[in-house]
């Protein structure tokens, strides 16, 4: 199994960027971050993380730390900002085109977009500190806009916040091939029998969290897979 570094953005004397509801992006990228690590050592992966509380870090720290480590790859979470409040989308950045990266970037960026509903500011090329001095493929996520009032009242909130561990992590999921298990939330439910079947015919999975969430509203896209997989199974061979 790979070793993942996870890098929750600022903390300590750094509050990194705050918004106007007092809500300080240190707070939102560890919260995210501490989950994140959650999800991902449940799938049997190793994680390395360069703060785990409320601690100053420096970059130079970060990026020791991970090259010491030997990760194999690096997530760095952070959140955007701007002067005015009207800003809103969620991007991810590389140092450069063409390598591992993209190839993470991508994955996590159409997770993120898919499962917050925010616009996609796609993946961007940055010379960011924790991209250019780390040895291993590493990107960074922005999530969203603090600077946006509707914005920074979702990252305030603990479901949020799952939202976008969970997003990240399926994208990482994608990258590394993880593949989930059964789901441990279907036994008992009411349509037990029936997730069973269309799990079992390829129409629908589970998450690579372990979970179905079968009372999750789905989303458009989720709607249309499984119809396109259904559609695939009703199609004549003769």
């Amino acid at each position: 199994m790979p070793k993942i570094g996870i890098d929750p953005g600022h903390g300590g004397s750094d509050p990194g960027a705050v918004a106007a509801n007092g809500l300080q992006e240190k707070v939102v990228t560890l919260a995210v971050g501490l989950l994140l690590q959650q999800l991902l050592q449940k799938a049997g992966v190793a994680v390395v993380m360069s703060r785990t509380g409320d601690q100053d870090v420096s970059l130079a720290d970060r990026a020791a730390l991970f090259n010491r480590e030997q990760v194999d790859l690096i997530i760095s979470l952070h959140v955007n900002s701007t002067g005015t409040p009207e800003p809103n989308y969620v991007s991810t950045f590389i140092l450069a085109p063409g390598g591992e990266a993209e190839k993470i970037a991508r994955l996590i960026q159409a997770e993120v977009v898919a499962a917050t509903g925010w616009p996609d500011g796609g993946v961007r090329q940055a010379n960011f500190y924790i991209l250019r001095e780390t040895d291993a493929p590493a990107v960074l996520v922005e999530m969203g806009f603090i600077s946006n009032p509707s914005v920074a009242t979702q990252l305030a909130t603990p479901a949020m916040q799952q939202t976008l561990a969970v997003a990240i992590f399926r994208g990482l999921a994608a990258y590394l091939g993880l593949k989930p298990g059964e789901p441990r939330d279907i036994q008992g439910h009411w349509a037990e029998e029936a997730i069973r079947q269309i799990m079992a015919a390829g129409i629908m999975n589970g998450y690579p969290d372990g979970t179905f969430r079968p009372d999750q509203a789905a989303t458009r896209a989720e709607v249309a897979a499984a119809v396109a997989k259904l559609l695939v199974k009703l199609k004549p061979t003769g």
